[in-house]
């Protein structure tokens, strides 16, 4: 029993940290709508400001995930930890100097990149790893619906820099909660692939793993990324948009959770493939009718389908090695595909046609869906 206290409490504070490196893409169009608003960006500049923050993290997390098994992961995170809590105040203070706003936010993404592969890799040291990628997701829309209601509705308020400022005290909690780490599980040394890290993840069934989590991610970020300045044009008031925003968010709770009830009785694809289908669902209802009521009933899919997917991901990635080198890899590479999201959709959103992110965002979740079904297909797995 005291044990399982001990895992459930390290599980925790590893899904914290996890979520707070990642809070630009679950504060997405939120932190665009910021710096269009109060920094006078374009729409443009604010998708990629937020875009290269995201590759720096994905890069930094994949050459980590080749080696972080043989790391001190509680060092690791509380060395990028405290770097990117400066880097995250630095943020606040340059914004309007949008050459140094960028480097500032290139070091922020190398740190929290090495931050998130210690911190999500150690999450598949342990027995119980669903049940922490769960609670992981289930941390990231509790983050992400508070988000997106409260920056929206007290804007004005806060402005940019208290956003960022909102987000150093995130960091130092994270930072406080490090100390529940544990660098090493007992519990794979046995069963782990004894291979190489760059053997493990540049193998084929990684591969088209960790690809697929990368399109998935791309197709997320593409349609959430303008999902608030969609709601804008379309007349809707911003306590509209940001409540349809928030309970979306919070439906991604039980959407996170849903693989404790679940499990692998219907294996993994199989419902990351429904997962999928219910966002090309909404999209598609979203672009045929364009009332309040239909961006909320969407904006509630989106989130839960999101949610209900990435446990099914990172624990098929866990499945591939449970040294958490896959997993660490493809939860890094996949910002690549959260970075390339709002890249892409700041690209085709021309004349601020915000219906065309909408579309790129189908057509991802199309080849994603092929992606993991060859994955099945291939392996003859689940």
């Amino acid at each position: 029993m005291i044990q399982k206290i001990a895992n459930f409490k390290s599980l925790s504070a590893l899904s914290f940290i996890a979520v707070v490196t990642i809070y630009p893409v679950l504060t997405l169009p939120a932190m665009i709508g910021l710096l269009m608003d109060h920094a006078q960006m374009t729409s443009f500049s604010a998708g990629w400001a937020v875009a290269i923050g995201t590759f720096s993290t994905a890069a930094a997390g994949f050459l980590m995930s080749m080696k972080i098994d043989k790391q001190d992961i509680k060092r690791l995170c509380r060395v990028s930890l405290v770097i990117a809590t400066v880097m995250d105040l630095l943020s606040a203070f340059t914004v309007n100097m949008i050459i140094i706003f960028f480097l500032v936010r290139i070091v922020w993404g190398l740190a929290m990149g090495v931050a998130h592969a210690s911190s999500i890799s150690s999450i598949a040291h342990y027995e119980n790893f669903k049940d922490g990628f769960g609670l992981y997701v289930g941390l990231q829309f509790i983050v992400s619906g508070l988000g997106l209601y409260l920056v929206p509705v007290y804007s004005d308020l806060i402005g940019v820099e208290g956003f960022f400022v909102g987000f150093v005290f995130m960091d130092l909690i994270a930072l406080y909660l490090t100390k529940f780490l544990q660098n090493k599980s007992k519990n794979i040394e046995k069963s782990s692939n004894a291979n190489s890290g760059v053997f493990v993840v540049l193998s084929l069934p990684a591969l088209m793993a960790i690809i697929g989590f990368t399109l998935f991610e791309a197709a997320n970020t593409s349609q959430f990324s303008y999902i608030e300045r969609f709601g804008v044009v379309s007349s809707l008031s911003e306590y509209q948009i940001g409540f349809a925003l928030l309970v979306g968010s919070l439906l991604g709770i039980p959407g996170g959770l849903s693989i404790f009830l679940i499990g692998e009785r219907f294996g993994l694809v199989k419902p990351l493939a429904f997962g999928i289908l219910i966002s090309i669902s909404a999209l598609v209802l979203l672009l045929n009718f364009n009332s309040y009521p239909v961006y909320f009933v969407t904006s509630c899919m989106l989130g839960f389908s999101w949610a209900f997917c990435m446990p099914f991901i990172e624990s098929l990635l866990a499945r591939i090695d449970r040294k958490g080198r896959v997993v660490a890899a493809g939860s890094s590479v996949s910002f690549f595909g959260s970075a390339l999201g709002p890249g892409f959709a700041a690209i085709v959103v021309f004349n601020d046609q915000y219906r065309n992110s909408f579309l790129l965002s189908i057509c991802l979740f199309l080849i994603t869906l092929i992606v993991f079904l060859s994955l099945k297909l291939k392996t003859g797995k689940n």
